[in-house]
């Protein structure tokens, strides 16, 4: 009896002590609904579960107030690690000083790499690849809806590469409005149709609508088919499932890309890689290039990447 009461104790703290041993992430999404998003998090939660590590999500509903209150959360419970979804950090430097203070690592997806930030990824690439389509494709010279936020940073990234590439181009007028989330999709959708109006087929000068995300650009492809408009050239950025199903029903011209899913598996084995490097450790920027999807190779990147992954 009593050896069998020693085992039963013995299993019990093996039990105990390998429960105490997990780890956890603590994830601060921007919108945790948006397909990048889900993507990002997705890649993260699969490499941080086959390292044995928990996951929790925090959604901010695009709010640095609700960022930095959830990383000060996830400080006082003493995570092993917090990961940032496309906020500046100069926007979460509240939840960024809550996490220096427990020697929490943080990592961000967009972010610019500053005191406590152990790794980050840029959207720049992405942004320059789709203006310099856009103007491949109108010649040059358009009038072109831009569609911006400012709240993400990858969205930031991507509009100083939109800025850049239209830069000094006499030929190319751009009317910017900037996005409203929650509900971008019915901002680009009533955006959209304004601007249609304003700018109705048979011009002088090509047409084109520029979003720093896919999103938006649902809304305002659906106003284009609610007008029947088909003159006007459409490209986005994230390569998600929805969007690459309106580039393959020809309704959207192009997205481009972003391998998210990828990068959130490369972003926690840098997390890894930052502990055990301990104070050696050098903050790094993931660069994973990106896609420009068309008409062309949508059946081709469909059948490579399953699920926009």
């Amino acid at each position: 009896m009593h050896k069998l009461l020693l085992a039963a104790l013995t299993a019990g703290a093996m039990i105990v002590a390998t429960v105490a041993q997990a780890k956890t992430l603590g994830v601060v999404a921007l919108l945790a609904n948006d397909a990048l998003n889900i993507a990002v998090i997705g890649g993260v939660t699969e490499a941080a579960k086959a390292a044995g590590w928990d996951v929790k999500v925090t959604d901010t509903q695009a709010s640095a107030d609700q960022a930095n209150a959830a990383m000060n959360s996830f400080a006082a419970q003493k995570v092993d690690a917090i990961f940032v979804l496309a906020f500046a950090s100069s926007s979460i430097g509240s939840g960024l000083a809550a996490a220096r203070d427990a020697g929490i690592p943080v990592a961000t997806w967009g972010g610019e790499i500053v005191p406590g930030i152990v790794v980050t990824t840029s959207g720049r690439q992405v942004g320059d690849d789709s203006v310099k389509f856009l103007l491949d494709k109108v010649g040059g010279k358009a009038d072109v809806l831009a569609m911006t936020f400012h709240p993400g940073k990858l969205c930031i990234d991507r509009g100083i590469a939109f800025d850049e590439g239209v830069k000094g181009k006499s030929d190319v007028k751009v009317d910017y409005s900037e996005v409203t989330a929650p509900g971008q999709v019915q901002f680009g959708n009533a955006t959209a149709a304004a601007w249609l109006t304003a700018h109705p087929a048979g011009g002088d000068k090509p047409l084109a609508i520029w979003a720093c995300w896919d999103e938006p650009m649902q809304g305002a492809v659906a106003a284009m088919r609610q007008a029947g408009r088909t003159d006007v050239t459409t490209v986005s950025i994230n390569g998600s499932p929805q969007a690459l199903q309106l580039v393959k029903e020809g309704d959207l011209t192009a997205t481009v890309w972003q391998p998210a899913y990828q990068e959130g598996k490369e972003v926690f084995q840098a997390i890894l890689d930052s502990i055990k490097a301990g104070a050696s450790w050098q903050p790094k920027d993931i660069q994973i290039p990106g896609i420009v999807v068309t008409k062309d190779n949508v059946d081709k990147f469909m059948a490579e990447h399953p699920n926009g992954t």
